[in-house]
């Protein structure tokens, strides 16, 4: 290069590549003068992103005002906790708060209802939660209820919902409607619920990984959840299918991965 002119240097790594610090020196020889200059290059390790860790379930055998599920072990500090619920208690009975054993605050993503049908699906989160082993969904008046909480790392701990969506309805087949993600890699975590009628609901949406269905016993709330890490952005849904008409749930939250 002449005096003034400059250029690009561009360093890749492999992915087997050691975290650290590694010194480099680049050296130019000209014909009258030879010049070298010396830099750090640091690599950091990669963000593994989302990552299911483990769920917790709750059912009842009788109409209650609280339910709980409890985990196989604590949580781990700063993971995500969301919890996806079967109701049967329509428009008028909701989720009034969850709680859990360390007081983490819980936040709701939506309710899907329709009047007249006595059915309701919801979704709550918990960011950034501290670690904990029992999760309780509270109840303004007793109701039949299903839950499921999936455990996630490697999810942001500030504002992590990105866009969430939901619907209800009666027939064999249910979609939470469509919610569009922002970012690369971030995990969509979705449920379809059934009411009065123990079916198994299948999720048909691809590259959903599904938990177990929760049943109730007496009146019938049923929930399936699913999960997937969205490699690109766009828009998303879960969706699933059934052998016989039921009123039915279904709705979808997109959270953003750690930075």
């Amino acid at each position: 290069l002449n005096a003034g002119q400059s250029s690009t240097m561009t360093v890749t790594t492999s992915s087997t590549t050691p975290t650290g610090t590694f010194p480099i020196t680049v050296t130019g020889t000209g014909s009258a003068a030879t010049h070298s200059t010396t830099f750090t290059l640091t690599v950091n390790p990669a963000s593994p992103g989302p990552a299911l860790v483990q769920t917790a379930s709750g059912t009842e055998t009788t109409s209650a005002a609280t339910l709980s599920g409890t985990f196989p072990a604590a949580t781990g500090s700063g993971d995500l906790l969301v919890l996806s619920a079967s109701e049967y208690n329509g428009a008028t009975n909701h989720i009034t708060s969850v709680t859990d054993t360390a007081g983490n605050t819980w936040t709701r993503i939506g309710s899907y209802d329709v009047a007249g049908h006595n059915s309701n699906g919801e979704m709550w989160y918990s960011a950034a939660a501290k670690p904990t082993t029992m999760v309780t969904a509270h109840n303004g008046t007793a109701a039949f209820e299903a839950f499921e909480v999936l455990d996630f790392t490697g999810v942001a701990i500030s504002g992590p919902l990105d866009t969430s969506n939901g619907s209800s309805n009666t027939g064999t087949s249910a979609s939470s409607g469509t919610a569009t993600s922002s970012l690369a890699n971030e995990v969509a975590v979705g449920f379809v619920a059934g009411h009065g009628n123990t079916q198994r609901i299948t999720v048909t949406s691809p590259g959903y990984t599904a938990q177990s269905q929760q049943n109730t016993t007496g009146t019938i709330a049923t929930v399936v959840t699913g999960y997937q890490v969205l490699g690109t952005t766009g828009a998303q849904s879960i969706a699933g299918t059934f052998a016989s008409g039921m009123y039915w749930a279904s709705g979808i939250a997109v959270f953003k991965p750690a930075g």
